[in-house]
């Protein structure tokens, strides 16, 4: 069974958020989709669309973007995908998370679990909003704490950032990029 080795970036966040992952060649892109929303801890609340070879893939809502594609039919095999081909993931037409979607390499007759997350770095459990609101809540506090102020007061907000170093589960010991 064919087998890939994705790495899905989200593009202009430095430090890189990315995750490395192997999916089966008979990943649909709904599958797919989903994937991606549990390696990068969200929730789905958005909509998203892939764009693939210049054409727009994507689960249809009510009341949100339709595709003329059934994106539970269409496997990533379909594309017969080469290493070092991309493509993208947009979650969020509000905000425009654009995913850069690398094919790092495509295993031909593989029989390796999938899908699984071989590595990461970054914000596994918040949005790029939540975690900017919570760094300054935290920064907020801090500055205007006076004699009053109690570590108490400031120690829960410290917990609920997870930009501050070590708060980042996903963060590889060692990677290569």
């Amino acid at each position: 069974m064919k087998t890939y080795i994705v790495k899905v970036a989200l593009r202009g966040i430095s430090p890189m958020v990315w995750r490395r992952f192997r999916l089966s060649g008979e990943t649909s892109l709904a599958a797919l989709h989903y994937i991606i929303q549990i390696v990068l801890g969200w929730q789905d609340d958005h909509l998203h669309q892939f764009r693939i070879y210049g054409k727009n893939y994507g689960i249809s809502y009510s009341g949100g973007i339709g595709f003329p594609d059934n994106p539970y039919k269409i496997m990533l095999n379909d594309f017969e995908f080469d290493a070092g081909d991309r493509f993208t993931y947009e979650y969020n037409f509000f905000e425009h998370w654009i995913h850069d979607i690398r094919i790092e390499t495509v295993l031909e007759n593989s029989n390796l679990a999938s899908p699984f997350c071989l590595a990461g770095n970054r914000m596994p459990d918040a949005t790029l909003g939540d975690e900017s609101d919570k760094t300054l809540a935290l920064l907020d506090v801090i500055i205007h704490a006076d004699d009053s102020t109690t570590v108490g007061e400031i120690r829960p907000l410290e917990g609920v950032v997870t930009g501050l170093p070590g708060h980042y589960p996903f963060q590889a010991e060692q990677s290569v990029e």
